[in-house]
C-alpha cells in the first residue's frame, strides 16, 4: 500500500453538509432531507474520502441491487472522474465495487436482494443505506448486526422523509432509540450552494401546486397522511416470484403523461406490484419493444380500454394485450378493492411509491369531499395500470382464459 500519498482538494468542490459529515463520530448518522439537498452527492464524497483516508471496507446498499447501477455507482464513477485520481484505485465493474490502493480501503455496493454475497463481505467498517426509506426494520436490524468487531463504526442513511408513520421517524426522532449515538443533520435545496435555479423553481412552484409534496422534497418535513390521501402508505416487499399468474396492467401516456406498465400477483390474498417502466414519448412500438426487453413471457397485459387502437397495436406486435373493465364506477370499485387487501411494492418501484403518498379524493369548491367521492385525475398514471391488471379477475382465476386464449 502506498501511504506517501497526499491529497489535497478545492476547499470549494465540497458543500457544508460533507463538512458535517467527515466532523460525525457517532455510530449513527441520519442524512435526510429534501432533494436537491445534496444529500446523496455529499455522502459519496465523504466515502471516498474515508477511503482515502484509512482502511476502510465501506458497505453502501440499496433494497434492490438494481437501482444502484444508476445512482449510487454512477455517482461515484462520476466524482473519481472529476477528481483524475484514476491512479488510485480500480473498479471491478461487474462486482460494483472500488479497491483503492493508497490504504487497502474498498467501497462495495449491493442490494439486500443479494444477501448471501453481502454475508460474505467480512471486516464491515461502514454501511451506507441510500433511500433507506426503502427498507424495512428488520433489513436495518440485520445490517446493523454487520457493524462490529472495531471502534469508530458508522451506519448513515440518506433519504427523504416521505412518511411520518415511518419506522426510521418511530426508531430515531420519536423514540430516539439511540440517543447519543445518533447524528441527525437535516438538509434542503437552500443548503446547497450548487444547486441550479430552474430545478430550485421547480421546487418552490409545488408550494401552489401540492402543499404535502412541497413539504417533503421542498421543506425537508416529514410527509402528513391528511384525509384526502386514498392509501395507507404500500410498504416494501420482494416480489415473489413464485406466485401466479402474473399480470400486467398497462396505462398508456406519451407527451406530458407517462406511459405506466406494472406486473402484479396476488399471494396469500396480498397484492404485489412491480414497476416495469414509467415514462413518457414512448411509441406503441417502443411499449411493445421493452414490454419483451423485460422478462415478459407472454403473460396478458391488461391496457387502458379508451386506447382500443394501440391494443390491437401491441396485439400485432406480439403482445398478449386486452382492454380493461372500465365500466360505471370501475375507478372506485378498483380503489375499494386495493383499500381491501395489503399492497406491497418492489424495490424499484419508485415513481408507484410516489404516487401512492399523493393520490387523492378531491374536494368541491367548497372544501367537502364529494358524494360519492371522486379521485383527483394526478398521481395515478401505475395507479391506473394497478386496477387494470386486476380488473379482470385473473389472478384469482384456477384456469384462465380471454376470448378462448389460454394462458
Amino acid at each position: 500500500m502506498n501511504e506517501g500519498i497526499t491529497l489535497k482538494f478545492d476547499p470549494a468542490i465540497f458543500t457544508p453538509l460533507f463538512y458535517k459529515l467527515q466532523k460525525v463520530k457517532t455510530r449513527f448518522v441520519i442524512n435526510y432531507g429534501g432533494s436537491g439537498s445534496s444529500k446523496s452527492w455529499s455522502q459519496t464524497q465523504n466515502e471516498i474520502i474515508k477511503a482515502l483516508q484509512h482502511q476502510e471496507t465501506i458497505l453502501v446498499v440499496r433494497k434492490y441491487a438494481t437501482t444502484l447501477k444508476h445512482s449510487v455507482v454512477a455517482l461515484i464513477e462520476r466524482i473519481l472522474t472529476e477528481w483524475k485520481i484514476q491512479e488510485l484505485y480500480t473498479e471491478n465493474k461487474s462486482e460494483s465495487s472500488f479497491l483503492f490502493s493508497s490504504k487497502g480501503s474498498k467501497i462495495i455496493c449491493k442490494g439486500l436482494d443479494d444477501t448471501e454475497k453481502i454475508k460474505s463481505i467480512a471486516n464491515i467498517t461502514r454501511i451506507w443505506i441510500e433511500e433507506a426509506n426503502e427498507l424495512s426494520k428488520d433489513d436495518f436490524n440485520q445490517l446493523n448486526l454487520r457493524l462490529r468487531g472495531r471502534d469508530n463504526l458508522q451506519m448513515t442513511m440518506t433519504f427523504n422523509p416521505i412518511d411520518e408513520n415511518h419506522w426510521l421517524k418511530k426508531l430515531f426522532f420519536d423514540a430516539k432509540q439511540y440517543g447519543a449515538d445518533t447524528t441527525i443533520i437535516k438538509t434542503t435545496y437552500l443548503d446547497n450552494k450548487f444547486i441550479d435555479e430552474v430545478y430550485k423553481a421547480e421546487l418552490e412552484r409545488y408550494a401552489q401546486l401540492d402543499q404535502n409534496y412541497h413539504r417533503i422534497y421542498a421543506l425537508g418535513e416529514w410527509g402528513m397522511i391528511d384525509e384526502a390521501r386514498i392509501f395507507s402508505t404500500w410498504e416494501v416487499r420482494d416480489f415473489p416470484d413464485f406466485a401466479h399468474p402474473i399480470v400486467y396492467g398497462l396505462d398508456f401516456g406519451y407527451s406530458s403523461d407517462p406511459a405506466a406498465l406494472v406486473r402484479t400477483a396476488i399471494y396469500k390474498d396480498e397484492i404485489y406490484v412491480d414497476e416495469i417502466f414509467y415514462r413518457i414519448g414512448l411509441t406503441n412500438a417502443d411499449i411493445a419493444s421493452l414490454i419483451k426487453q423485460y422478462g415478459y413471457h407472454h403473460e396478458v397485459v391488461i391496457c387502458d380500454s379508451a386506447e382500443p387502437k394501440s391494443i390491437v397495436d401491441l396485439k400485432h406486435m406480439g403482445i398478449n394485450a386486452y382492454a380493461a373493465d372500465k365500466g360505471k364506477g370501475s375507478i372506485n370499485s378498483g380503489i375499494d378493492y386495493l383499500k381491501r387487501h395489503a399492497v406491497y411494492l418492489s424495490g424499484r418501484s419508485g415513481n408507484i411509491a410516489k404516487e401512492n403518498l399523493y393520490y387523492r379524493w378531491m374536494k368541491n369548491k367548497n372544501g367537502e369531499f364529494h358524494n360519492p367521492p371522486i379521485p383527483e385525475d394526478a398521481h395515478n398514471h401505475a395507479i391506473d395500470a394497478i386496477r387494470y391488471s386486476l380488473s379482470l379477475g385473473i389472478h384469482n382465476r384456477n384456469t384462465q382464459s380471454l376470448n378462448g386464449v389460454f394462458f
